[in-house]
């Protein structure tokens, strides 16, 4: 697709913001992890946690996130008198009924999946493989929505994913037992984040607008947080038995801890929905794979974690790939 000067400017920060706050988010969900409910299951069932909602724990937390998330967007909608086209959009127009079928492969499936590999893989590997979905994404995007793909684009989507696989596959340090089960977890996140974003891709930009509302991204934000919230407390939750586990959450003060790592996972969706509107799919998506970098960075900086040189030499690595894939610099000083 082409894109202006302008857009192409603000499209990047836009990109560049998720990236920074997605791996913040990962790596605080991860540090609220550690808490003794989800850590001790002697302790979790003497509270009358189930074996499996102890197993599940990271789809209960799941459900604080992305409700939380779902709050603190509506909110701002409801002051800028928006909110009330969130709802139109999902029982009216096509664009919204897309955006409802992509939160739920994107939430109860990707998100799950990545906080599931958070809990068994840690944090910054998880980040690290869970960021190769840009590459399906980009893929995706160029077989169903026709976005071109440059030799420049796929040297860029290589570099990443070979820097992805080198520090997901290949981990130094000390790394917990259950670390391969976490890569898999991490590795379907990527096919559910990926489908997402093509569809949303396909929603934006090849769906028209209906009876003359215009679809602002953050009114899908809000439409997809819903939908997802709706589907972890009606499907998901029960499936599990996981309502015991959510009324510990709240009675020992670790809603408060998600209800704030939710402003992040609102800022990374909303600037992740307005680089896909600005710079396309692919591109967009992409920029999201700084959050392995600023994983590893957070990681350290805010809990000490050790800065591994295999995790900066192929952190590296992911970070220039993607900005091989996102930006041509031949194109752009022509602008």
């Amino acid at each position: 697709m082409e894109v202006s000067k302008k857009n192409f400017k603000k499209g990047l920060l836009f990109g560049i913001l998720v990236g920074i706050a997605w791996g913040l988010d990962g790596v605080l969900m991860g540090r609220v992890g550690l808490d003794k409910l989800f850590t001790d299951e002697a302790f979790a069932m003497s509270l009358g946690v189930s074996e499996t909602s102890f197993a599940l724990s990271p789809l209960v937390t799941a459900f604080f996130h992305e409700s939380f998330c779902f709050f603190w967007v509506a909110l701002v909608l409801l002051f800028g008198k928006q909110l009330k086209h969130v709802f139109y959009l999902l029982f009216k127009t096509k664009k919204g009924k897309a955006t409802a079928i992509a939160a739920l492969v994107g939430s109860p499936i990707g998100m799950s999946a990545y906080l599931l590999g958070i809990k068994y893989a840690t944090a910054p590997y998880a980040s690290s493989i869970s960021v190769i979905y840009p590459g399906v994404g980009a893929v995706l995007s160029y077989l169903i929505l026709k976005e071109k793909l440059s030799l420049r684009a796929v040297i860029g989507i290589a570099v990443s994913l070979t820097g992805s696989f080198m520090l997901g596959f290949n981990p130094s340090g000390d790394v917990p037992a259950t670390f391969f089960k976490g890569v898999m977890f991490a590795v379907l996140a990527v096919f559910g984040w990926a489908l997402e974003g093509v569809i949303i891709g396909f929603a934006m930009k090849h769906i028209k607008d209906e009876d003359h509302i215009q679809a602002a991204p953050q009114q899908l934000l809000c439409l997809r947080y819903f939908i997802a919230m709706i589907a972890y407390a009606v499907i998901v939750l029960p499936a599990i038995g996981g309502y015991t586990m959510a009324g510990q959450i709240v009675s020992r003060g670790l809603v408060f801890g998600y209800a704030g790592i939710a402003i992040l996972g609102a800022i990374t969706y909303l600037s992740w929905y307005k680089a896909v509107d600005l710079i396309g799919s692919a591109m967009g998506t992409a920029l999201n794979s700084t959050a392995a970098l600023w994983t590893i960075i957070f990681s350290a900086v805010l809990f000490g974690s050790k800065i591994t040189l295999p995790l900066a030499l192929w952190g590296t690595v992911i970070v220039a790939g993607v900005f091989i894939f996102a930006i041509d610099f031949k194109s752009f000083r022509k602008q």
